[in-house]
């Protein structure tokens, strides 16, 4: 079996590459660059300009992540500076600069690399220069009180000489918890359920973490080099990996373990080949019937889960960083049936299935 994707409208050139990219459920595309910039876009009039384009971070944007309501984003660049922006609005109502403040009482700095908000806002994480990971709740009455700004003119937070930073919501007492498994953190995910935390780190591990207990439940080791990327499957069971190996590995998270240590999930259950360079971002469909995959080799891939094999390959432009699916609306087209990508030629693309009306 084969797919037809194929390609649609664009967004104008933007001044730098596109490290990030994630569709939203309220159907706005947000995009995060390498000149700091977090932009949200249209879909229907991607051509034009920006809804928003908000000064969010000092440096180029690592990671991306919103809730569920797709109401809040959470954007990390690579000084360490991790950004809330209200996404309806189009304004950044927090900023905590990791690099120069301790996770909490009693613990150390941790510079961020990656972080993820919780899918119902209850919480964030981040890691990055470390084996550790650390999580935030987020406090709701602050949030509620915050004032947003355009990302210029937040105020003073007292965290370091010359700052400027509001921590607001994202700024309370955390937690650091301590993997024991690699050196840096590359990607961070909160599964759709908000119960499971999963953290890919440079030398190829995959750790997954219960979000209430905060135990580690299951180490993943399929990978012999660094995992940039992880995707959840719509349903929180699976778990998808794509690695500097030019490997995409896929996890039942829900297999038992035979360490004994209550973990839960142990091994690949499929191995998906086909990249020739690193594999720099994967996404799973709403339907979860498909996985899309963008790598360091330009190519675009499209693989049914169900039968472990790529059904449609498609050559971009340069190195692909985004990929995201259209979330499943009333109003939008059939889950599987358009996606956006994004990546060094500084533009995000449409890709509709052929056939689709």
């Amino acid at each position: 079996m084969s797919l037809v994707y194929l390609q649609q409208e664009s967004t104008p050139l933007l001044p730098d590459s596109i490290w990030a990219l994630k569709w939203t459920s309220q159907n706005q595309i947000i995009s995060g660059s390498a000149d700091g910039h977090l932009r949200i876009w249209d879909p229907i009039e991607l051509s034009t300009k920006p809804i928003y384009d908000l000064t969010s971070n000092p440096l180029a944007i690592s990671s991306l992540s919103t809730t569920k309501n797709g109401k809040y984003a959470l954007s990390t660049s690579l000084d360490g500076t991790v950004v809330l922006a209200d996404v309806e609005n189009g304004s950044i109502i927090s900023k905590v600069e990791t690099s120069r403040e301790v996770v909490g009482q009693g613990e150390k700095e941790l510079p961020a690399f990656t972080s993820a908000i919780h899918p119902e806002n209850k919480c964030w994480a981040w890691s990055g220069r470390s084996s550790k990971l650390a999580i935030r709740p987020i406090e709701q009455d602050s949030l509620a009180q915050e004032q947003p700004t355009n990302g210029d003119d937040a105020e003073t937070s007292g965290n370091g000489e010359g700052s400027s930073i509001k921590r607001g919501s994202i700024g309370g007492e955390g937690k650091s918890i301590d993997t024991g498994k690699g050196k840096f953190g590359m990607d961070l995910q909160f599964s759709p359920d908000g119960q499971s935390l999963a953290l890919s780190t440079e030398q190829g591990q995959v750790i997954v973490l219960d979000v209430e207990t905060q135990n580690i439940v299951a180490t993943y080791t399929s990978h012999n080099k660094a995992v940039r990327t992880i995707s959840w499957s719509p349903d929180s069971q699976w778990l998808y990996s794509g690695s500097d190996d030019h490997l995409i590995v896929l996890c039942d998270v829900r297999a038992g373990s035979k360490s004994g240590s209550d973990g839960k999930g142990e091994g690949a259950v499929a191995m998906m080949q086909g990249h020739q360079s690193w594999v720099l971002k994967v996404d799973a469909s709403p339907d979860g019937k498909l996985l899309g995959s963008g790598g360091a080799d330009s190519m675009i891939k499209l693989w049914d889960v169900g039968q472990r094999s790529c059904v449609s390959t498609t050559t971009g432009n340069s190195e692909i960083w985004g990929f995201s699916w259209q979330p499943t609306a009333t109003d939008t087209f059939a889950a599987g049936k358009q996606f956006a990508v994004a990546g060094d030629d500084k533009a995000v693309t449409l890709f509709r299935a052929a056939g689709s009306v």
